[in-house]
């Protein structure tokens, strides 16, 4: 079974856990009572009856019960029944006692428990059946519970905690919070939430003037009101860190424009406007054409199917130069004769315009595929992402420890 340390209860075992209590080879009572190094040939005192009872009424109580997967297969075998060589490999109740008499004498004044005709079994009265466990019970079940935060975290027992928890019975269970730290070794963090039996018993506990551990002052919150504190700090912080990334990325994309602008002054007297061509005409047609006349091309602005388009050439007046090599400023693309000029004034600045924005708006979506693909590229190599959260209540995992 798990470390008392991590999982100290039974509703915390994992299947694998269970199977292992299962099967192990179950000691017969009368093995128990030979190594009971003992505890028989004494009187136990009524502090230990006390433990005993209360510990394995929390096994077999509300809480846990309907959670443990090992102890209901168990209770389903004969009626509810469950054989005592079964219960002496729960460790909490065996590192109290091994010797079957005294744990049974303990159970003697349980009102929530049986014990058999022969006294080798035990089961959680009939007269007590478990509630239904629907919203409205879940809800009647945080409505008795309270976060309590101030415990020396590096210190502090189960036991320690169900003492100091003790004056303020009758209490379901006690919620040890705790975490994983880069060991992998779960560490308590100095907070635990206590379900009470009634919500009369949570309320006078709440009601104290002051609770101290030790020197320290305790921090008593209604869980509900826990919940909804820890929900609203995660949507702030989530709501900031959208603003910092929204406010990162308009950064980079004024950079971005900034770069593109000051690098791209687009010529003057460079751009060709056309129009006749076929709608079978390509890109290529109009690339072949311009061959004969040795310009460098920048870009060919035209769809096929279309009748008109923009040529634009490197180079200041380098458009005014090649037409004044054509007849009549006509080209003959794809057989047709096609009237070009060169834009001027404000047609022209229009048109630069345009393309400069286009240019702009290619280059900073390559930029920023290019930032989101060296990120992509170091996660997959295994890296932790740069602020990626650590693990903080509530989402921390919590370890029942009653």
């Amino acid at each position: 079974m798990a470390n008392d340390q991590e999982k100290a209860n039974v509703e915390d075992l994992t299947d694998e856990a269970a199977d292992e209590v299962k099967n192990d080879a179950e000691p017969t009572v009368a093995d128990a009572a030979d190594n009971a190094n003992g505890e028989s040939a004494e009187q136990p005192s009524s502090a230990l009856l006390e433990q005993i009872k209360s510990q394995i009424e929390y096994y077999f109580g509300n809480v846990n019960l309907h959670r443990d997967k090992f102890l209901i297969e168990q209770t389903k075998l004969e009626e509810g029944w469950v054989p005592m060589s079964i219960m002496l490999n729960f460790k909490l109740l065996a590192n109290l006692s091994k010797d079957v008499d005294v744990i049974l004498k303990a159970l003697e004044t349980s009102d929530l428990m049986e014990i058999s005709e022969d006294r080798k079994k035990i089961r959680r009265s009939p007269k007590h059946p478990l509630p239904e466990f629907n919203e409205e019970y879940r809800k009647a079940q945080e409505a008795r519970t309270v976060y309590v935060k101030g415990f020396q975290a590096a210190e502090t027992t189960i036991e320690e905690l169900k003492a100091f928890f003790d004056p303020y019975k009758p209490i379901e269970t006690i919620v040890m919070r705790k975490y994983q730290d880069k060991d992998k070794t779960y560490k308590f963090k100095g907070s635990v939430f206590v379900q009470f039996e009634t919500l009369d018993g949570a309320k006078a506990f709440m009601d104290k003037e002051s609770i101290k551990y030790g020197d320290a002052e305790l921090i008593r919150k209604w869980s509900a009101d826990y919940t909804i504190e820890k929900a609203q700090e995660k949507e702030e912080r989530r709501k900031k860190n959208k603003s910092k990334k929204s406010e990162t990325e308009e950064k980079e994309t004024e950079h971005d424009q900034a770069s593109v602008g000051a690098n791209n002054k687009l010529p003057k007297g460079s751009v060709i406007f056309f129009s006749g061509v076929s709608k079978t005409c390509t890109r290529e047609d109009i690339k072949k054409c311009l061959e004969t006349y040795d310009v460098d091309i920048a870009y060919i602005d035209f769809q096929r199917g279309n009748t008109e388009g923009w040529i634009r050439l490197q180079g200041e007046n380098a458009a005014k130069v090649l037409l004044d090599k054509t007849p009549e400023h006509k080209l003959k693309i794809h057989d047709n004769e096609v009237a070009c000029r060169v834009l001027e004034g404000e047609e022209e600045d229009k048109y630069l315009a345009k393309v400069l924005e286009e240019m702009t708006a290619t280059k900073i979506k390559f930029s920023k595929s290019k930032r989101g693909g060296a990120k992509k590229g170091r996660n997959a190599r295994g890296k932790k992402r740069t602020g990626s959260p650590t693990h903080d209540a509530p989402s921390a995992k919590k370890i029942t420890t009653e």
